[in-house]
């Protein structure tokens, strides 16, 4: 009887958990330590993106904190809207790569939000992305989340696949302030890829993806220098709410069967 109880409560609490939070995330880098750094694709390895970018180096002090990942862009390295055939500025968009496990299907971060994006024109800051996979491997979709400098001050905008592909600016969440940090979170599910800052929410559609297969971190080069400052990355597999469904009436049916046994034994 007194185990049947506890099961049923475990079964309301995971219920619960669930319900808020992306369940069965784990920490992938939380940036205290030396990370590894690789010019081309290597596992358990930051490897670059488009373009390196100037310092990409973890366990720095900033925004109150140490032991951070710093992205640093120089403005000398500036290239200019033709530095890449039909798309402009695309190697002006600088960052590294990590591959993660098979299956994840959901990714966070914090991001240190600098007084300094208050000011100057209107440009793309800092960038974390992913990228969506389906059968067999096949890139499916690119999802996004990158803050901004609107030109009359910072936002949010979050990137939609669905051809030709376009950013939607998705304002700031209630509360927001500079010299703060935001956290940033990216969940695959239903089919669709759920953004998450504070309390602002936007959906848009997976195109068939499963997982998200690399998380990339970017800052832009517009030609003037500056940093970005990462903290605390995690993600991992979040169960399809059918899933959790059959989780908890797993629990809640061991519950009730051990409570029937209780009984039995007690008229016996």
């Amino acid at each position: 009887m007194k185990f049947a109880g506890i099961l049923s409560a475990t079964a309301l609490a995971v219920s619960a958990s669930l319900a808020v939070s992306p369940a069965f995330a784990a920490s992938i880098e939380n940036f205290d330590g030396p990370i590894v750094l690789s010019p081309t694709q290597a596992p358990g390895a930051w490897y670059t993106d488009r373009s390196a970018p100037d310092v990409f180096v973890s366990g720095a002090t900033y925004g109150g904190r140490t032991g951070v990942l710093e992205v640093g862009v120089d403005g000398a390295d500036f290239r200019g809207p033709n530095s890449f055939p039909g798309v402009p500025n695309f190697s002006d968009t600088e960052g590294r790569k990590l591959d993660l496990a098979p299956g994840t299907t959901n990714l966070s971060i914090e991001l240190y939000i600098d007084p300094a994006y208050a000011n100057g024109d209107a440009r793309r800051l800092a960038g974390f992305w992913g990228t969506g996979v389906g059968a067999g491997g096949a890139v499916t979709a690119y999802p996004i989340i990158e803050f901004f400098n609107t030109g009359a001050g910072g936002s949010f905008r979050v990137w939609d696949s669905t051809a030709p592909g376009s950013f939607t600016a998705i304002g700031l969440p209630t509360g927001f302030a500079y010299d703060t940090w935001q956290t940033l979170d990216i969940t695959l599910a239903n089919n669709q890829f759920n953004y998450t800052i504070g309390d602002l929410n936007f959906s848009v559609a997976a195109l068939g993806s499963t997982s998200i297969s690399n998380v990339i971190l970017q800052a832009h080069n517009a030609g003037s220098d500056y940093s970005v400052h990462w903290d605390n990355l995690s993600g991992g597999a979040v169960p399809e709410p059918a899933t959790w469904a059959m989780m908890i009436m797993g629990f809640g049916f061991a519950g009730a069967t051990l409570r029937r046994r209780g009984r039995a034994l007690a008229k016996a």
